[in-house]
């Protein structure tokens, strides 16, 4: 019985390997799930904003649907600069509500990561809230 020769597992370089490969991971992983989560409270106020006020939206003005925004995103601890660029398009169908915003976040020493976000609110369709439009996917 040879199992010496038989049983070999990982070397201590392949295991610094992989170590080194989930500590990345997991730095990527701490770095950037802020980002995402707060995009994702941005989305869920558009969506409560729509849910809430869905005929009454196409009345309000900038000015009130702001706050109620504001509102929210300060319940939801909303920090992000990209909560506050808002851009109204007033339409013959209602109102719509364009949050397009960038994010750069630090990796390591002088790599950074840029994460862009779009979420549109159109009042005439809020089913289809925070879903970019197709002329805004083409490059």
């Amino acid at each position: 019985m040879r199992t010496d020769s038989s049983q070999r597992g990982l070397s201590s370089i392949g295991w610094l390997l992989v170590i080194i490969v989930v500590v990345f991971a997991c730095m990527c992983a701490a770095k950037l799930t802020p980002v995402y989560l707060e995009n994702y409270y941005i989305v869920n106020g558009l969506k409560a904003l729509a849910e809430n006020n869905e005929e009454s939206l196409k009345r309000m003005s900038r000015a009130e649907i702001t706050r109620k925004l504001e509102s929210y995103f300060s319940i939801n601890s909303v920090r992000s600069p990209g909560a506050k660029e808002l851009e109204f398009i007033q339409n013959s169908k209602g109102i719509v509500i364009v949050n397009q915003y960038e994010t750069r976040v630090p990796l390591i020493a002088n790599i950074d990561v840029v994460m862009s976000f779009h979420n549109v609110l159109d009042s005439s369709n809020p089913d289809q809230c925070c879903e970019p439009p197709p002329e805004a996917e083409k490059p």
